[in-house]
Formats: structure tokens, sequence, C-alpha cells
């Protein structure tokens, strides 16, 4: 059982990082809430791949590393879809990028800048 908004973010993101690679889970391993909120998600992934691509500068989608991808897609998704303030979006995606991909401390500005870009998007469409 997911205890917190917190753990809800590293579960779903976890999955999303899954699925990015191609890989595959167990459906019952994974709590139903979480499995609802990136079914939805994948539906709206143009969507959300087309504002973060416009949010970066020199770069795509293509070109992030995949816990990366899947943190901010997660985070657009909860602007855009769920109603999360952009603050809380954006400052939980930030946690998540220093404890799962910042090695050298350039990921988290990195990913800062695109989801500050990305909020104004979200809140346009």
């Amino acid at each position: 059982m997911i205890s917190s908004r917190r753990e809800f973010r590293e579960e779903a993101i976890k999955l999303l990082y899954i699925l990015e690679c191609g890989g595959d889970y167990l459906r019952e391993e994974i709590d139903d809430e979480v499995f609802k909120t990136i079914e939805s998600l994948v539906e709206h992934t143009d969507e959300i791949e087309k504002i973060l691509n416009d949010s970066m500068t020199g770069w795509t989608l293509k070109r992030l590393n995949l816990v990366d991808k899947a943190i901010l897609k997660y985070s657009v998704f909860e602007m855009k879809y769920l109603d999360i303030p952009y603050q809380v979006s954006i400052n939980e995606a930030l946690e998540l990028t220093k404890k799962y991909s910042d090695i050298d401390g350039k990921q988290t500005p990195f990913n800062n800048k695109v989801l500050d870009k990305a909020k104004d998007l979200c809140q346009k469409n």
C-alpha cells in the first residue's frame, strides 16, 4: 500500500521507466491507482512529449536518459491533467531527479529549466 504522494510518484516513475525501456511488469504487483494513472498518461503521451520537446532548446526527448524522460513526462502529466500546482510538481520532480539521476549535479538544473518552460505550455493548452 502506498502511503504518501511522494511514494506514489516514485512508483509511477518506476513503471514509466520500465515502459520506456520496453520492459514488462506483473500487473498484480502494481498499485491500482498507479496503474490507472499511467494508463491515462500513456493516452496523452503525444501531447506530453510535444510539450517537453517544445520546452527544450538544442535537445529532444530522444537524447535524454530514460530516468529523466520518465520524471519529466510524469511531472508534465501532473501539471496538465491532474491539476497539481506546478510548484509542487516541479519540486517533486527535482527531488526525484536528485535521488535517481543527478550524478554530476547538472541534471537537476536542466530538468528545472525544462519544467519551468513546460509549465507555461501546460497552462496555455
